[in-house]
């Protein structure tokens, strides 16, 4: 038997069962599994019931004709290789069944050869058309594996991967499922129009989800699947196919990866369970290390937070100054049209822009007095300080710059390096600026808190001086819209 030909279903449609009855027998004997329908609604639920990867129709038949039923599984199965054949054989008749995407044609009587013949060509250009296809996808996989490695966002990474992979296999609904820190699966992303999240609790996705999570290897079924094991439920009765994919790193399974396509459409096929062989693989190496990320930052950012309250815990004065900064530079950077990456990078330098003060002595921090010309000159060491303590902790580099020059002034007459305008960077001159309306709004060991009416005229008289025009009038802008509220 020729290893080609195994597990390969033609259907036969034709009204003459004499004729169907011969093709059929020397058709299995090439090794084709057959199928055979009377005419074109027997035929349509046939394909609705079993998997087919070929049809040889007649075209004159009773009800539904050969073109007709062509245009249906054209529309469906655009793939899928159809032979007609006729007795009455006209040339508009070839032309319009090739135009409708039919593989070819033959007249009757024909020779049982031909046919053989025929079905070989078109299996045969048929897995030429799949192994183009493949090379494009692979390729196309190339440049998303590329995109989902470099996204660091554990929820715009599920998002990407289930929308690449419903793209990538045509697929009608979608659910990634991960499993969770007790161990259970967990819904992370959905996506189709008819699919919400409930659907995919049903039963049979979630037996189908744990089936595949704990034997570590993926499903594809459909309509046409036999019963796999006696525990494990049949098809959703709305599903043509499925694909069930578990998500593995070198240690164990992470999640799941659910796919569906409706009774309109083609089953899933072989070729798109290794499309997604491929794109599932690189996914979850990619979420894992987008965890592992997280957590490490997480875990950072509690340790630099708690850096930030010990310095505030050295002067009863400023506790809650660096939260309350930060709160406002979000604000303001949101309103100053700032990506979302770099709000975030605003936002943490807010929180950690005073870190450099625990290296100064709490005696000049709580002084109630005006400072010294020596003791304001350890003072300003604090943004420099600030900026090395956090220049060694990778995920926080990028707001050195934020940190170091949050106390320059826009005319060049700031601190630490005295530079003016454009030179200092932008998140700092937000900090800057979100920086002393706190700090003017808030009780001082040498002082009272100033009304907001009387900081407002400071920053006004400050533009183009201490502060950026620019943001400034952004600041204002936000204050009025009530979008900033001071004091404790």
């Amino acid at each position: 038997m020729d290893t080609d030909t195994e597990k390969k279903r033609i259907l036969i449609v034709d009204d003459e069962f004499s004729i169907c009855e011969v093709l059929a027998q020397f058709l299995k004997k090439d090794g084709y599994n057959v199928s055979m329908a009377s005419n074109g609604e027997e035929a349509i639920g046939i394909i609705g019931r079993e998997n087919i990867d070929m049809i040889i129709s007649d075209i004159k038949m009773p009800g539904i004709s050969g073109v007709d039923l062509l245009k249906r599984v054209k529309e469906s199965a655009p793939s899928m290789p159809v032979l007609m054949t006729t007795g009455f054989p006209t040339l508009d008749t070839a032309i319009e069944a090739l135009k409708l995407g039919a593989y070819d044609y033959m007249t009757k009587p024909f020779h049982l050869e031909e046919i053989g013949e025929k079905v070989r060509r078109a299996f045969n250009a048929k897995k030429l058309q799949e192994e183009n296809l493949l090379f494009s996808k692979l390729v196309s996989l190339h440049e998303v594996t590329k995109e989902l490695t470099a996204t660091l966002e554990v929820h715009e990474l599920n998002f990407k991967f289930l929308d690449y992979s419903m793209n990538m296999v045509k697929a009608d609904g979608g659910a990634l499922l991960l499993i969770d820190q007790t161990g259970k699966l967990a819904i992370s992303e959905t996506s189709g129009k008819h699919f919400s999240p409930e659907y995919w609790l049903g039963k049979i996705w979630v037996t189908l989800s744990r089936h595949v999570a704990q034997l570590h290897e993926p499903l594809l079924l459909t309509a046409a699947s036999p019963p796999l094991i006696e525990d494990l439920p049949s098809i959703p009765p709305e599903a043509g196919s499925l694909i069930c994919f578990p998500l593995k790193t070198a240690s164990r399974v992470i999640g799941v990866l659910n796919l569906v396509r409706t009774k309109e459409h083609d089953f899933f096929s072989n070729l798109d369970l290794e499309i997604i062989n491929v794109l599932a693989s690189q996914a979850s190496i990619a979420i894992e290390n987008v965890r592992l990320y997280s957590n490490i930052r997480d875990n950072y950012l509690k340790t630099i937070r708690a850096f930030a309250l010990a310095v505030e815990a050295k002067d009863e004065y400023t506790h809650g100054h660096s939260e309350n900064v930060m709160k406002y530079t979000v604000v303001l950077a949101k309103h100053l049209g700032l990506p979302d990456h770099e709000i975030e990078l605003v936002k943490y330098a807010g929180l950690l822009h005073d870190i450099g003060k625990i290296g100064i002595s709490e005696n000049i921090l709580n002084k109630p007095g005006k400072l010294t010309v020596q003791e304001f000159e350890e003072i300003k060491k604090h943004p420099e300080l600030g900026a090395r303590i956090i220049s060694d902790v990778p995920f926080l580099k990028s707001l050195v710059p934020m940190v170091l020059h949050h106390h320059e002034f826009y005319n060049g007459c700031g601190y630490p390096l005295k530079i003016a305008g454009n030179a200092i960077p932008f998140g700092a001159r937000i900090l800057s600026v979100a920086d002393a309306f706190e700090a003017m709004t808030s009780d001082r060991p040498y002082r009272k808190s100033l009304s907001q009416e009387v900081a407002i005229n400071i920053l006004i008289e400050e533009q183009g001086k201490q502060f950026d025009p620019q943001v400034v009038k952004a600041f204002l802008e936000i204050i009025h819209a009530g979008k900033v509220s001071h004091g404790r």
